[in-house]
Parts: C-alpha cells; structure tokens; sequence
C-alpha cells in the first residue's frame, strides 16, 4: 500500500512540474501573438526553451511573402499581406524551413515593414524570408550570426514592371527558372532606423521607378495595436495602410486565458542551431528556461533525497542481484561480440580470398590478351612481309617481261633494218646495171 502511495505522490508532483512549465511557455508568448494566431496554426516547442508557430497550410507551394503586394511608404517597402495572420508574421520574427515541420515562424518583438533578404539584376527582383540567423542593429543594420544559405526555391522573382502589381503572386518567374534567375543577381539587406522604427529600403525607389516605367505613389502607414483591427482583410483604403504594431510589454505580458492552449512537443528536434540565433524573444526564453529548470531541479534534488533515505535500504538488497545480472549480461554481450567479430573475421576472409581470386582471373586474362594480341601482331606483321616478297616477285617479274619486250622489238627493228638494207642494195644495183646490160657473174668469170 505504502509503494503504491509513493508512485501516485510521484505521478503527481510530475504533472505538476509539466503545468508549470506549459504555462511559463504561455507567458514569455504573451496574449498577443498566442491568442491571434492559434486559429491558423499551431505552437510547437523546436528546442528546449524555444516555441514556434506553424500555419495551418493546405497548399505544398505555400510560402511566406507570397499573398500579398509590397507598398511604398515612409518605412521602406512594406509587405500588405492577404492573409489573416499577415498583420504579426510578416512584419515581426523570422521564418524558417524546416525538412520536418515545414514553415515555422520564430516570434520576436521588433516590427519592419518586412523582414525579406532581397535579390536583383537589370531584369528581375526578387525576395525571400529573412532567416533567424540576422538580427537586426541600429548601428550595423541587419547582422547574421551564422552562416545560412535560403534555397533558391524559397524566393520569389518578378520582373519590374509587375513588382508593384496588387495581383503580384500571378506574375511570380516559374520553378524551373528560379536557378538561373538566383544566379545573375545580387543580394542585398539595406536596413536602417528611422523615427524609432526599422526601415526596410530594399531596392532603390528611383531604379524601380524607371524600370518599371511606373508612377509609384507612397502609401501613409496608419499603426494600430489593436489585432481585432486587422481580422476583416478585405477593407482596405487604397490611400493608406494599416499596420498592427504592438507594445512590448503587451507583448510579453501574462494572459489568465492562455493557460488552456496547448503546445505541441516531439522527440523530433528541428535543425535550427537556437544557440546561434539572437533575437531578443529567444534569448529571453532560454535564460528564462534555465532559471526555470536550476529551480525546478533543486527541488526534485530535495525530494529525491528523502526518497533516497527511505529506499536505500531496499536498494542495498536488490544491488547485489542488479550487479549479479548486469555481469551476466555482460558476459552474454561479450560472448555475443566476440563470435560476430569472429564471424566478421571469415567473412572478411571469404571477401579477401574472393577479391584475390578475382583479381588473378583479371591478371590470366590480361595476359592471355596480351598474348592473344602479341600473336596477332605477328601473324599480321608475317602476312604484311609475305604480302611484300610477292609484291616484290611481281614486280621483277614485270621487270624481266619488259626486258624481254624490248629485246625481241630491238631484233625485230634491226631485221627490218637489215631487210630495208638489202632491198635498198638491190634496187641500188638495178640502178647500176640497165636492162639488157646485165652482166652474169658466171659469165663475167669467163671473161
């Protein structure tokens, strides 16, 4: 009966730390951004200490800075969003994507017109969510703490003549054209301080003008710190903008309505690096968590060691049973690790000798190849001198006809000549001797 008091008493005082610290979450968000946003999304703890606000999205192409208008005023270019949550998320806090959560929003108490990172060439602007690694300086203007590359595909690029379109979402350069876009231009911040609040300067008026050959008029930005203000999107004045900028210390204050809205917490863990950010919201929460769990430790420190004094006792006994075990487990792991490793072993043994074998077939077949070709080689390199003595007998051959040719038309032109001699002596003869005086030889004897 008595262990099972002591369980209830511990499940109890468990719960009771968790309430704490769900409503301590509570009031570091203040009524503000927690009340008015909850209906389009959720809150989810990313980090131990830090809560972030995830929209409710139907849409995968959904992005922030993506519904909306950008409007010329005395702060810089100001984002009019669309959407009903637009008025807190788009001019207070970063976004940022997450491969699990998706977009999620890091709350913060310093408003701008809008926090964008902008990019631009002679053709097109574009502009991307400002991540949570740049804060904002009055001195240094927009400062980043970490290293952080936004994707391509996270920014939104128009050309100038549509960058001032109410309707800009219709005109926004296709996904498969984002990358080379993203390469030709140039990023640029040019944050400043003005009249007590950040100005967002962007992309030079002037050049906007004259590219867009455009007559942009500047918007008067009416502030309000009223939310339920904000709640009908689809009143506006095209002479002037309202805005929702909020107290600080409203901002932060405590709310008795708050303590029934829940925060969603996950073993899943967002790749933010939260050490590396410095806006002031995160910091708050993390020294104020710290100072939260030192005291909310100190206190379990205290009540365990009164359990401690009365379970000592039942722990001596079971030590030497959990010391007995935890050998035999041991022992077992051991036994377990050594005939893996001896089965790792052969089987590496196995894969050497297989390797081995493989490359000895690689090496006999490179040779015989070798072999093969040097043959080849030989076989070609006799025909070709084969091939040559013929060639070579051929032509000696032809050689010793064409002497011969020449030889029997040598005769064959000296017996001409010798015929055309004789004809030539004889005819010379009949000359000599007129008919009727031809003398006999005989006859010329006896004389």
């Amino acid at each position: 009966m008595k262990k099972l008091i002591a369980f209830f008493v511990f499940i109890f005082i468990g719960l009771t730390a968790n309430a704490e610290t769900s409503t301590n979450y509570y009031h570091r968000i203040g009524g503000y951004f927690y009340t008015n946003l909850s209906p389009y999304g959720s809150w989810i703890e990313i980090d131990y200490g830090v809560v972030a606000w995830r929209p409710t999205i139907i849409k995968r192409s959904w992005a922030p800075y993506k519904i909306g208008r950008w409007v010329w005023t005395d702060y810089g270019w100001y984002w009019d969003s669309y959407e009903p949550f637009g008025h807190i998320v788009f001019h207070y806090g970063r976004w940022y994507y997450d491969d699990y959560y998706g977009w999620i929003w890091i709350p913060d108490d310093e408003w701008a017109p809008a926090w964008v990172e902008w990019r631009y060439d002679d053709d097109y602007i574009g502009w991307a969510p400002l991540h949570p690694y740049a804060v904002f300086s009055v001195n240094f203007g927009i400062r980043i703490t970490y290293n952080y590359y936004i994707p391509y595909n996270h920014w939104h690029f128009v050309t100038y003549k549509n960058f001032c379109n109410p309707y800009v979402y219709n005109y926004y350069v296709p996904e498969k054209h984002k990358y080379r876009i993203y390469g030709r231009t140039e990023e640029r911040y040019n944050y400043s301080y003005y009249n007590g609040r950040v100005r967002n300067e962007g992309i030079d008026f002037d050049l906007i003008r004259k590219r867009s050959n455009q007559k942009i008029e500047k918007r008067d930005l009416i502030t309000s710190n009223d939310p339920r203000e904000f709640e009908n999107i689809k009143s506006r004045n095209n002479n002037s903008i309202r805005t929702f900028i909020a107290d600080r210390n409203e901002i932060q204050r405590d709310r008795e309505t708050l303590r029934d809205i829940k925060i969603e917490r996950s073993d899943r863990r967002t790749k933010l690096d939260v050490g590396k950010i410095e806006l002031a919201e995160v910091k708050r929460n993390r020294t104020n968590e710290r100072d939260e769990v030192n005291t909310r430790k100190q206190n379990e420190q205290d009540k365990a060691t009164n359990r401690e004094d009365r379970t000592r006792e039942r722990n001596e006994s079971s030590e030497k049973n959990k010391t007995d075990d935890s050998m035999i487990r041991e022992d077992k792991k051991r036994s377990i690790e050594q005939d893996k490793n001896r089965n790792n072993e052969q089987r590496n043994m196995e894969r050497r000798k297989e390797i081995e074998s493989d490359n000895n077939s690689f090496r006999n077949r490179e040779v015989t190849n070798h072999k093969n070709e040097m043959n080849r080689t030989n076989e070609i390199t006799f025909q070709t001198k084969r091939n040559d003595g013929r060639i070579n007998e051929q032509r000696n051959e032809i050689k010793r006809n064409e002497r011969v040719e020449t030889r029997n038309f040598e005769q064959k032109r000296n017996d001409s000549d010798r015929k055309l001699e004789t004809n030539r002596m004889q005819h010379q003869q009949r000359n000599d001797n007129p008919e009727g005086k031809q003398t006999n030889p005989r006859t010329e004897r006896k004389r």
